[in-house]
């Protein structure tokens, strides 16, 4: 797989980008505009020195970005800016992968271009945060067995998780009530920078937001302006046929979901924190299946926009686009980047 920016995309610069005092980029950005960043607002010790870019009227892009969505302060923007859209995640081990979200990747099998990337990426962390971060994730990781009484390896975990992708029946069957009620509750969310985004294909930054019974497509500008450019009653948003090659081209992405091991923290994370004493492998056929089950959502969300009877693999591969940098980003045990 090869990976190279796109012209006029800058969807990546929507998204609050950490950037950490440890950053040898950090005090430049300050010496440019000494608001261009803000403390991330947490009672986690550990991310005390954490900040994030600001943005446009707090749900435009990033102040940096120009009109030309180009980075205006490019040779000293964040790690998180760098190494996008690559994601690291500390948990058991370190490992890398790429979002879904970024429409800048072209599938070459003979490419290295990522594998270098990913090399470049742990050369250049800091060496404090690097150490920082393992340590404890190694810690999380290792204290684990003592709080769940069903624990079981992040590998074997996996291997439980691909059986199940690969024996679920993919439909509309699996969307649930409360799968709806769910996603109900993201388009409702009265915070902007909350809603479910998505890049068209012509690089135009979408929202989706739910007032009252219509669901509002808003156009979403680089300094934070916003309009209306379609709706339709909510109401009567129904799920379409799935074609055979849709439910492959879902499957594929459940494959990649659960290969990562940011799923694994995710499953241990909802785990510690249930009031009940779920089985964690129920943990994970319950989790796998409202993935599945939110994208399908927002794949009818999409056609139902776009006038399409069916949901085919074409629009799948959008939905996952729409989904992918929420899910890469869920809370989990262990510390991503």
């Amino acid at each position: 797989m090869d990976f190279k920016c796109l012209e006029g995309c800058g969807f990546c610069c929507t998204f609050p980008a950490e950037v950490r005092e440890c950053e040898p980029g950090f005090n430049a950005i300050l010496k440019i505009d000494r608001n261009g960043v803000k403390k991330w607002v947490t009672t986690d010790p550990y991310f005390c020195n954490v900040y994030t870019m600001r943005q446009h009227q707090e749900r435009g892009a990033c102040i940096f970005l120009r009109e030309d969505r180009r980075c205006g302060i490019y040779p000293v923007r964040s790690l998180l800016c760098r190494i996008f859209p690559i994601k690291i995640f500390f948990g058991q081990r370190i490992q890398l992968y790429t979002s879904q979200v970024c429409r800048g990747f072209s599938q070459d099998s003979n490419s290295n271009v990522l594998c270098l990337k990913g090399k470049e990426i742990m050369e250049q962390l800091p060496a404090q945060m690097k150490e920082e971060m393992t340590l404890k994730a190694r810690e999380m990781y290792d204290s684990l067995p003592g709080k769940l009484s069903d624990c079981i390896s992040p590998s074997v975990l996996q291997t439980r998780s691909l059986e199940h992708v690969n024996c679920m029946d993919i439909s509309n069957e699996i969307v649930t009530q409360r799968d709806k009620d769910d996603f109900t509750s993201q388009l409702s969310s009265e915070e902007f920078i909350n809603l479910p985004t998505y890049l068209t294909a012509d690089m135009q930054w979408l929202v989706f937001r739910l007032n009252g019974r219509l669901l509002e497509r808003i156009k979403l500008e680089r300094t934070g302006e916003i309009e209306t450019t379609g709706n339709i009653d909510y109401s009567f948003l129904s799920l379409r046929p799935l074609s055979a090659d849709a439910a492959n081209a879902l499957r594929k992405y459940l494959e990649i979901i659960v290969k990562r091991d940011h799923f694994a923290g995710v499953i241990y994370l909802h785990a510690l924190e249930q009031e009940r004493n779920v089985p964690l492998i129920d943990l994970v056929t319950t989790y796998i299946d409202g993935i599945a089950a939110s994208l399908l959502l927002r794949a009818n969300l999409l056609a139902a926009f776009e006038g399409h009877d069916i949901i085919d693999a074409d629009v799948i591969k959008e939905a996952i686009i729409f989904s992918d940098g929420y899910l890469a980003t869920e809370p989990s045990y262990g510390l991503i980047l």
